[in-house]
């Protein structure tokens, strides 16, 4: 069946080829020398337990890379049928098990020993109305809820990939038990399929997608101080790096972790369909469960910050990368609460996730540059997050971080409060950490965590109020007199500087400054645009 030698145990974990593993065809555990015992009696893990996440990424890259007809497809198309055949493949594993640990299938009975038997246009047809089945929405069926998300608007390969897909079937996953497969592991390898489509994401112009680096949302994470009684929402959740860096942050503090402790949404159903099998596989949650990730416009609403299903909570925490640009436009008709209208997207859900999230929650909200420091809009959302929120902490990243996007990047720390009976603003004091002199990208020089080792020992999670800060030459405090001197100007300007000398913006890209300029323009339409329908 394969042209590679097996290896077993832990070879297999280093080399990334796969071992011994069951055929639906024949029934039976196949080993690499052509020999064969019965599954019966088999209840031990594998020797896919053995399996690393590095090898099993490696074995799926080269199948996408070495079959011919499959150059047509992009990394993102060969992503989502790797999720939809590891939902059917475990789904159906899970099914097969007797006594206490028995579960009735989520798919159709007998969906994945059809598709092994399948080929050509039969295949096409069987996956074509198995994925039309399953992503539909049945409240009859709620244990359908999470295949609903992940089969939405999906399609199969087109009819001349066939052969290859019948392939990747029963060569790559049909003999072997995935469910044995351990779950950090299979989440990781996953994960890096999806990181390996960063050229495809980056090509998502229409809805703004890109990827977060992971070691920086798990810097996040620790600095907001997550703990498992937490419920933490994304309105913008792109592939669930988020969701997944905070869930890691609450088993971190070790027993179980409710299902409904994180959710997601987002506008593009593709991201929603990676999202949707990126959390499951990382997190461990149950293919009936409630759905981690619903395809929404957050914008569109102003009732709650993440809609959910029945298991609907409040949310104490708010991680979010929002888009910084989108060829989609933002439907804000129905939010009169909105601090200002005409506002650019990035802005729009800053002051979204402000105004909607409840008293007392914490948020770590990605914004490029223009936010800080834009007049009009961008200044009255800036001055309503000053008063009504306790906006304690400005990182200012390091350059380069989100180059494709041509925007500097920033996230503010804030907890949702309210204006003080006084009148004075929630915002006490204001603290900056500026690693702009940093550079980084997201391919040549990655971040690790490690880079945001100065600042975790300085922001100093899960203290109560700010009095054990000191400054830094990258630390600089804000205080209170500072504050109301920002309110106070005209701009409201955020655009803030800690201690380090200013020389990180003499070589600056073309393409930041070029952005910067249509963002400008952008602003200046919509302003005269507010003129312009006032005087109709």
């Amino acid at each position: 069946m394969f042209s590679e030698r097996f290896v077993t145990g832990s070879d297999a974990a280093g080399s990334g080829e796969w071992p011994v593993g069951v055929s639906t065809r024949t029934g039976t555990l196949e080993n690499g020398w052509g020999m064969a015992t019965e599954r019966d009696n088999i209840v031990s893990r594998g020797p896919e337990g053995h399996w690393t996440a590095d090898g099993i990424f490696r074995r799926w890259q080269r199948f996408f890379e070495q079959k011919p007809s499959l150059k047509g497809l992009t990394r993102l198309e060969f992503t989502e049928h790797i999720a939809y055949l590891l939902f059917l493949k475990l789904d159906h594993e899970r099914a097969q098990r007797t006594g206490m640990f028995a579960s009735p299938p989520i798919a159709p009975a007998g969906s994945w020993p059809s598709l092994v038997l399948a080929g050509g246009e039969d295949l096409h047809r069987a996956l074509t109305g198995l994925m039309a089945e399953l992503g539909k929405p049945n409240p009859q069926d709620p244990r359908r809820a999470i295949a609903s998300v992940l089969f939405h608007d999906s399609r199969p390969w087109p009819a001349d990939k066939m052969a290859d897909l019948g392939r990747l079937i029963v060569e790559e996953f049909d003999p072997y038990r995935w469910s044995d497969v351990r779950r950090d592991e299979l989440g990781s390898a996953f994960s890096l399929l999806i990181a390996d489509c960063r050229d495809d994401i980056r090509a998502k112009r229409e809805t703004g997608q890109f990827l977060t680096p992971p070691h920086l949302l798990t810097v996040i994470a620790k600095a907001l101080a997550i703990t498992p009684q937490d419920r933490v929402v994304d309105a913008a959740v792109g592939v669930g790096t988020s969701l997944i860096a905070a869930h890691r942050e609450m088993a971190a503090h070790g027993g179980r972790v409710d299902a409904a402790a994180i959710a997601g949404a987002d506008i593009d159903v593709q991201m929603c369909r990676l999202a949707t099998m990126n959390v499951l596989l990382n997190t461990g949650r149950q293919f009936h469960d409630v759905p981690p990730i619903l395809r929404a416009d957050s914008l569109d609403t102003k009732e709650r910050l993440v809609r959910r299903y029945e298991r609907d909570v409040a949310a104490t925490v708010v991680i979010c990368n929002p888009p910084f640009k989108s060829n989609v436009e933002a439907n804000t008709e129905r939010r009169d609460d909105f601090w200002a209208q005409n506002a650019t997207l990035p802005a729009n859900f800053l002051q979204h996730l402000a105004i909607t999230l409840p008293q007392g929650a914490r948020a770590a909200v990605f914004m490029p540059d223009g936010v800080l420091f834009h007049r009009g809009s961008a200044a009255t959302i800036r001055r309503a997050l000053l008063r009504n929120c306790d906006v304690h902490t400005l990182l200012r990243l390091p350059t380069g971080m989100f180059h494709d996007t041509g925007s500097k990047s920033n996230v503010l720390f804030f907890t949702k409060s309210v204006l003080r009976p006084n009148g004075d603003p929630a915002t006490d004091e204001l603290w900056v950490y500026d690693a702009r002199d940093l550079h980084h990208t997201d391919t040549a020089n990655p971040l690790t965590e490690e880079d945001f080792a100065e600042f975790l020992e300085a922001y100093r999670p899960g203290e109560e109020g700010l009095a054990g800060r000191t400054e830094s030459s990258r630390f600089k405090r804000y205080d209170r007199d500072d504050v109301r001197k920002i309110l106070n100007s005209s701009g409201t300007s955020l655009d803030l500087k800690a201690h380090i000398v200013d020389t990180h913006d003499e070589f600056v890209d073309p393409r930041e400054i070029a952005q910067s300029i249509v963002d400008h323009l952008g602003d200046a339409q919509r302003s005269f645009q507010v003129v312009l329908d006032s005087l109709s």
